[in-house]
């Protein structure tokens, strides 16, 4: 599998710039960079959840996008939250799993989920996994157009999350990032993804394909709300990392967990975790209508 992956990325290098020929060999080399790498997950298809609504929608790159929208059950809604999920074979369903959808509709939020580029039954149509999130910020906006749309991004989906902010492409009430590894390298480890994830990384595609590491799109902009949670025992971010982030975003917007790992605040604190998320995006959500000039609420109970 390293050959193969060094060489299509090789290939997207030696190509010359600002041909339309460029553009179809760089898609084909991509597409086969993508399927090699990520074969292990790309592709799941889980039952779907009861009491959800599908959607597909096609990305500027040509990619259908398929999602799920679990209505707030309190009316009426607060806001809406964008769900981006981990670099996991059950995709969008991480969140159905782990009943993400049933406590934030409760809490008087409509839910979207999605499944990124070749997760589920979500198609390849380009390299740029922040494009995912981009294209659903908008479609989020377009539906809900008087509703704040906060994003919860997960691992994986909190790293495009980062980079899909720094585009300027869309524009969220808050985000809040949970586990975000620092680059894609130490993420996958050792061996050859990671060899071609870091050879990715340096190359002229790192922006394009949204493989450069999370500093180089912070700070993230100054009139966002935004909340980092991460584990200190995390092997995908480091101590000096994580103070990065706090003096790039903001110390009170970091919060690390003792006794934790990868993605385990949730399943060590699930009751603290539902309320400091909750507790983010009603501030949040209070902010922005205030903001819009609407009628404020607070949450009672």
């Amino acid at each position: 599998m390293g050959g193969v992956t060094v060489d299509a990325i090789g290939a997207m290098d030696a190509m010359p710039r600002g041909t339309g020929a460029r553009r179809v060999i760089a898609r084909a080399c991509g597409g086969l960079l993508m399927r090699t790498l990520f074969r292990p997950v790309f592709g799941w298809r889980g039952g779907d959840a009861a009491g959800l609504q599908p959607f597909v929608h096609t990305g500027a790159d040509g990619s259908w996008l398929v999602g799920a929208v679990c209505a707030s059950r309190v009316e009426p809604a607060h806001g809406v939250v964008l769900l981006c999920h981990p670099f996991l074979k059950y995709g969008m369903h991480y969140f159905f799993r782990n009943g993400y959808h049933d406590w934030l509709a409760d809490a008087g939020y409509h839910v979207v989920a999605f499944d990124f580029k070749g997760f589920g039954r979500s198609t390849t149509g380009g390299l740029s996994f922040a494009a995912d999130v981009v294209a659903l910020g908008e479609w989020a906006g377009q539906r809900y157009p008087d509703l704040p749309v906060h994003l919860l991004g997960a691992s994986f989906g909190a790293f495009h999350a980062i980079h899909a902010i720094a585009t300027g492409g869309t524009r969220f009430a808050s985000v809040l990032c949970d586990s975000v590894p620092a680059s894609v390298a130490r993420f996958f480890g050792r061996g050859a993804t990671a060899a071609a994830m870091r050879r990715l990384g340096t190359s002229r595609w790192a922006d394009a394909t949204g493989t450069r590491a999370i500093f180089r799109s912070l700070p993230l902009p100054d009139s966002l709300p935004r909340l980092f949670l991460f584990g200190a025992d995390d092997p995908f971010i480091t101590e000096a990392e994580v103070d990065r982030v706090r003096q790039m975003c903001g110390a009170g917007s970091v919060r690390v967990y003792p006794g934790c790992g990868h993605l385990d605040v949730r399943k060590a604190h699930p009751g603290a975790y539902r309320a400091a998320v909750l507790a983010f995006f009603d501030g949040a959500s209070l902010h922005s209508t205030l903001d819009k000039g609407h009628h404020s609420w607070k949450r009672t109970q």
